[in-house]
């Protein structure tokens, strides 16, 4: 927690050697100090950064001294101290005022030292997260930086989370719901709402102490720094320390990161505490506020190429409101998630599809889409059907790039299953005997197999696909009845094996895409 501006123990004592009456007992190791506390009789554990101030007499009580300290003098017996230990006399009516001046003095040497280090660094990386990273170093605890929505926009990489509710949060890049609460119920916190200043918040699920101070951009509260204490406990220049930071944080934003950490539309923080499980009971009186197509659809739209957050909200949320007009959208798991209008009709689906085919070229994006729902309050389980769709778009290897609930719906069936490894046993044994056939003769009855039943049993259809001639698809038909002895004209049969071919595809056995799209 050195800020490269401390003072030193030397210099302290040189400083103040006029006008208080101090006398060098002990010499030791100079070094620079960032805090001051007083002795107690409880600890022996002591931390080489902090000047102590206590009595003379304590001497006799405890077991160590600890590197630093100012004793007031009250017993000329003692004459002994720890070699190695830095330690000073001072009258003892002088004591309490001394103690004072030196904490001043640190604290604002320390934290203007702090903020002339940190602002120089943003103006060399236009970056809060290298801002918030060598801040977690000078506090020597972890360091969170989230937004008014409780989305954790930066977080420290240089000082690990011990806690595991914490790490949980950063991957998902959102505050837990217990924390929300507590934080929105805290008296302490609302007192300091139009301050900076730094105060204690806690979490029933979370065993860690914390600190909290707000982040403010043109007089507006934008957000706030949150530390974690880890293997360094909180101490009082923690507090001011931690202001500091919030004051750099403001100044990041407003020379480096303005549009990102704008003022959120009502729309915005409305989807984004829905997609947070914030309970319709607190946020549901926004909704007479708030107007929403008939009839819509939610798009999960995640990056292909990391270009950063601030392009996600500069370019592709705002090509997607020119696209696509009544669009309302917020910011969930490292992507966009969009409320697009839907119209009826088969012109309208194909031009939404038209459109959002040339978006996902030109913003290097993948899209999810749900199915269409008429009640914003659903928002949640569309979300989760957007999302499950472009996650088993990729996971199933589509080479398109938008990929539509209706067409992953069994798919998503099968990923709830508790055990997915026993899913071949639901499968005809068809499958398995066309896969060893085929393995031993180099032929493709399974692959035509799957092409026949994907196309209603139509052998023109079926033909044209697999571009081979009516005559030679009969022959591979009669070829595969006679092996797995399969009647066509079963309706069983047919709805049997559809199946079969798509657990093969969620088991990445049936690896070619264009048999069965």
């Amino acid at each position: 927690m050195n800020g490269g501006n401390d003072l030193t123990f030397t210099q302290l004592i040189e400083k103040f050697s006029n006008e208080y009456n101090v006398t060098v007992v002990s010499h030791g190791a100079d070094a620079e100090l960032s805090d001051v506390a007083f002795l107690d009789c409880r600890s022996n554990s002591y931390l080489g950064n902090t000047l102590y101030f206590g009595y003379d007499r304590q001497v006799k009580s405890l077991t160590s001294l600890p590197p630093y300290c100012i004793l007031a003098r009250t017993d000329h017996n003692i004459s002994t101290f720890p070699i190695g230990n830095y330690i000073v006399f001072t009258e003892e009516s002088m004591l309490f005022s001394l103690f004072n001046d030196i904490k001043d003095l640190i604290q604002s040497t320390s934290s203007r030292g702090i903020f002339e280090e940190l602002t120089g660094l943003a103006d060399k990386t236009h970056s809060i997260d290298a801002v918030i990273d060598a801040a977690a170093i000078k506090l020597g605890n972890s360091l969170l930086f989230c937004d008014m929505n409780f989305k954790i926009t930066a977080s420290s990489s240089s000082i690990p989370i011990l806690d595991p509710m914490w790490s949980e949060a950063i991957k998902e890049e959102h505050c837990s719901y217990e924390f929300i609460n507590n934080i929105q119920k805290s008296k302490a916190l609302r007192n300091a709402s139009l301050t900076t200043a730094a105060c204690d918040v806690t979490c029933p699920n979370s065993p860690y102490r914390k600190l909290m101070s707000k982040v403010f951009y043109n007089q507006t509260p934008v957000g706030f720094l949150l530390m974690i204490e880890g293997e360094n406990p909180i101490i009082p220049s923690h507090f001011e320390m931690l202001c500091t930071i919030s004051h750099v944080i403001s100044y990041t934003i407003a020379y480096y990161t303005p549009s990102f950490f704008k003022e959120n539309g009502i729309y915005h923080e409305f989807l984004h505490d829905m997609l947070a499980g914030i309970s319709l009971n607190e946020i549901g009186i926004r909704l007479d506020k708030l107007h929403f197509p008939p009839r819509m659809q939610v798009l999960f739209i995640l990056p292909t190429k990391y270009l950063g957050p601030q392009y996600l909200d500069n370019f592709t949320y705002k090509n997607l409101k020119i696209r696509i007009p009544g669009t309302c959208a917020t910011y969930y798991k490292k992507g966009i998630v969009a409320v697009i209008p839907v119209k009826e009709g088969k012109e309208e689906e194909f031009e939404l599809q038209t459109i959002l085919k040339d978006f996902y070229q030109n913003e290097h994006i993948r899209i999810g889409i749900s199915n269409p729902f008429t009640n914003i309050e659903s928002l949640l389980s569309y979300f989760d059907q957007a999302y499950a769709a472009l996650k088993l778009g990729q996971r199933l290897k589509s080479e398109e790039m938008v990929h539509y609930y209706q067409d992953f719906q069994f798919f998503d069936l099968l990923s709830d299953v508790r055990h997915p490894d026993k899913l071949g046993r639901y499968c005809h044994p068809a499958l398995s005997i066309l896969r060893q056939y085929d393995l031993k003769n180099s032929s493709e009855l399974y692959k035509t197999l799957c092409v026949f039943i994907d196309k209603g049993c139509n052998i023109k259809l079926t033909s044209e696909s697999l571009y081979i001639h009516r005559n030679s698809l009969v022959y591979r038909l009669n070829r595969i009845t006679e092996l797995c002895r399969l009647d066509f004209d079963d309706a069983n049969t047919a709805f049997l094996l559809r199946l079969s071919f798509l657990i093969d595809r969620y088991n990445e056995l049936n690896t070619s895409k264009d048999w069965n799209e």
